[in-house]
């Protein structure tokens, strides 16, 4: 063979494969970026949700003027009830200011009714209604406070049930918020058994120190929504009853809208 033709040979042979070597590597080198992409692209774990359950205190008279001295971040507080009113005629005489002050200092606020079975469920859901005329959707919604010291034993349990029905009627329609029911076992369970009442949200009162209070029969299918736990949370040497309600502040605020 012709050594001239022969070193041509070679030469076109070198320039081939170096040509063949190059675009493999070209073809080759994105796959490190997209690698790297990947990794930076990659989510972080989600944030540490608060679940902690929102407490709350229930106020009246009896602990005077207390509200003026509290303090959210110092009690760990979220929510507190007041009493409004009871019967036909009375009103706590520190309701307006309780009332008024509650969302002043930053808690949310809730308001009950102390119901007497053997008084008229109309007139008494006037004169809670009255009281609390300037509820506001961010309330708590109100209460019916039925417990033993309100009840006429005298009086049928169909008699108490049906007028204590009309009561709850008469407040959803003069407010436009559908009530809750204030009560504790055996008073649930004897007059509270038609599962009508089951409609309505449950504050249970049940002062035994378990993880979940037991619920009235009329709402085994269903759950508690505020839980009074205890009589003795001290503030200024004063007793309050201790409340929780069965979530967090975030799902308080979302129970208040959707009732």
């Amino acid at each position: 063979m012709n050594p001239q033709l022969t070193k041509t040979l070679l030469l076109c042979c070198l320039f081939f494969f170096a040509c063949t070597s190059d675009q493999t590597t070209k073809q080759k080198t994105p796959e490190t970026p997209e690698k790297t992409e990947k990794q930076n692209t990659s989510k972080p774990p989600p944030p540490t949700v608060n679940t902690a359950p929102a407490y709350g205190i229930d106020i009246s008279m009896f602990q005077g003027k207390e509200i003026d001295f509290l303090n959210r971040k110092k009690d760990s507080l979220t929510f507190i009830f007041c009493k409004a009113t009871e019967g036909i005629t009375y009103t706590d005489p520190q309701f307006s200011n309780n009332w008024t002050t509650i969302p002043e200092k930053g808690f949310i606020r809730g308001a009950y009714h102390f119901y007497h079975s053997a008084d008229d469920p109309v007139l008494q859901a006037d004169n809670f209604a009255r009281a609390i005329a300037d509820i506001k959707k961010s309330d708590i919604p109100p209460v019916v406070d039925f417990e033993g010291g309100g009840i006429d034993k005298a009086q049928s349990v169909d008699l108490i049930q049906r007028d204590l029905i009309i009561f709850l009627k008469a407040i959803e329609t003069k407010l436009n918020r559908k009530p809750m029911i204030y009560t504790d076992m055996p008073t649930g369970n004897k007059y509270l058994n038609d599962p009508a009442f089951s409609d309505y949200a449950l504050w249970i009162a049940y002062y035994v120190d378990v993880k979940e209070p037991p619920l009235p029969d009329a709402w085994k299918s269903k759950s508690w929504n505020f839980w009074q736990k205890n009589s003795s949370y001290k503030i200024d040497d004063r007793n309050n009853d201790f409340d929780v309600f069965n979530g967090d502040e975030a799902a308080l605020k979302a129970f208040i809208q959707s009732y």
